[in-house]
């Protein structure tokens, strides 16, 4: 197990040793990345969020990765699989593969990972992720099947997105399973955790023993340490405190790209930001279940200057979304776009449904998208509604979504990390995320699960995808480039498989 730091250092301490003179540079071969939140864990089932993605992406290792560039799959710790009926997978597993802790990989490292995330007791966030699931079966130390509880047309894309390599000795040793990711975090990927302190962050190392030939590691140790003020981070930058900046909002960018040995490279993405409305009043407020509200919402948000004036990167690689998939998304397909941006008609559906003088409304964010719905709620005002932009760390976020706290939110959309209109729309429509309980897009999404034909699947969820666009649920704004603020020894390439994601695998020294 790797070094847990003393959670009694102090963030002052941690920011302390952090900026001293010299503690990690290019020449000690250690990149420091500012994170936009505290990470309890690192894991993509403890903890499945896009912030935290470019790092655990490169710890653990699954079966197989998808080339999103070809649409095709790839073996990692598989070298093959096969359907022995519709809902029963086999897989032959490599032999040669050693993990981070030093224990030789087999089946039961799979197994025992997939076993917890479907145990009913266990703490896995988004658990309905994996109950399609019904149990697993070894057949040899290198050979096993899993058995569905029924047909699932998404099965290949979950395996390779959501079941990964970890050390079945050292998990079946933990009380809490979701201390994984902080405890041990041991799988085969590039990069290894060699620390962890709940207010200085994770430390990760390059895996020396690494043997897998499409995986990539080139910077040897990466320090992510929990910076959540922007104002902080811009002075931690300049400094020479940290290397690297995400998420760097218009303004910033602009002027740290003004700032010498600093540098900003925007990038492609795909997540984008979206603006949602509670259609069914969860949160005790009733306008938004009128279909005039929300349209009238929805004409009054220019998208396209959002996106081009707004965004960070949006005038390189920013673009209007027309769904709340991309095209270049499997089963992606739209007839009807949203409402087009139209103050004057959104004036009058507001006086139809009683709203003449607008009102009050409240608008809860996650932090780093602050400036998109202050855009918003400054175009609102033009429908006389007065809106109050609320910053929310994830934490909170979560929270509050659980509660059906939020009459609006704005946030960010990821789809790498499971490119299916299937997965991209159950993000909204599902359990405590889902403020529209929409039929005609639940039984789109549950029909489309049982639908390997590709072809026949887009037919089946274009109907929900229009949906979503006529009733105004969820307004897709725009795409969000990742947009780094960096030091001038450092550069961002594109990921070989994903070409809209940036993992820390994709960072280099110059």
């Amino acid at each position: 197990m790797f070094k847990v730091v003393s959670a009694g250092i102090g963030v002052a301490t941690a920011m302390l040793l952090a900026t001293a003179p010299g503690f990690a540079q290019k020449t000690k071969d250690t990149l420091r990345i500012a994170a936009n939140d505290q990470y309890s864990v690192l894991s993509p089932h403890d903890l499945p969020l896009d912030e935290a993605a470019p790092f655990y992406n490169q710890i653990y290792s699954p079966l197989m990765v998808y080339d999103e560039a070809n649409s095709k799959f790839m073996p990692e710790l598989a070298t093959s699989w096969k359907h022995i009926n519709p809902t029963t997978i086999e897989f032959e597993l490599r032999d040669d593969i050693v993990l981070h802790s030093g224990k030789k990989f087999n089946a039961d490292d799979i197994i025992a990972m997939i076993e917890y995330a479907i145990d009913p007791k266990s703490k896995v966030r988004s658990q309905n992720r994996y109950t399609w699931v019904k149990n697993t079966e070894k057949h040899g130390p290198y050979k096993f099947r899993i058995h569905l509880t029924q047909p699932y047309a998404l099965d290949l894309f979950a395996f390779t997105y959501r079941f990964v390599a970890e050390d079945s000795d050292i998990l079946a040793k933990l009380d809490n399973k979701a201390d994984y990711g902080r405890v041990s975090g041991a799988s085969a990927g590039p990069y290894k955790i060699a620390a962890y302190d709940r207010n200085a962050g994770f430390t990760l190392e390059k895996f020396k023993d690494l043997k897998i030939a499409h995986r990539r590691a080139p910077i040897g140790r990466i320090q992510i340490i929990p910076v959540t003020d922007d104002q902080t981070q811009i002075a931690q930058l300049l400094t020479g405190g940290v290397d690297v900046l995400r998420n760097v909002s218009e303004d910033n960018a602009k002027e740290l790209a003004k700032k010498p040995g600093i540098e900003v490279t925007p990038t492609k993405s795909s997540q984008y930001a979206y603006f949602m409305m509670d259609a069914i009043g969860r949160s005790g407020r009733k306008e938004f279940t009128d279909l005039r509200v929300r349209k009238a919402f929805n004409m009054a948000i220019n998208r396209d200057a959002i996106a081009k004036e707004i965004i960070p990167g949006g005038d390189r690689a920013g673009e209007v979304m027309d769904a709340l998939c991309y095209p270049f998304t499997s089963a992606c397909s739209v007839t009807k776009k949203p409402y087009a941006y139209n103050v004057a008609e959104a004036k009058k559906l507001m006086a139809e449904a009683g709203f003449a003088n607008g009102f009050e409304v409240n608008i809860p964010v996650h932090q780093p998208y602050k400036d998109v719905a202050e855009a918003i709620a400054g175009m609102l005002r033009q429908i006389n509604v007065r809106a109050t932009v609320q910053p929310m760390t994830i934490t909170q976020y979560v929270k509050a979504r659980e509660d059906g706290a939020l009459t609006t939110f704005v946030g960010a959309r990821p789809t790498a990390n499971f490119p299916e209109t299937i997965e991209v729309m159950e993000g909204f429509h599902q359990g405590s995320r889902d403020y529209w309980k929409d039929d005609i897009i639940l039984k789109a999404l549950d029909d489309g699960k049982k639908i390997a034909d590709l072809k026949e699947r887009t037919r089946i969820l274009q109907p929900a995808i229009d949906r979503n666009n006529e009733q105004a649920y969820i307004i897709p704004i725009a795409t969000l480039p990742w947009v780094f603020a960096h030091s001038k020894d450092v550069r961002i390439d594109e990921n070989p498989f994903k070409p809209r994601t940036v993992d820390i695998s994709d960072i280099f020294w110059k």
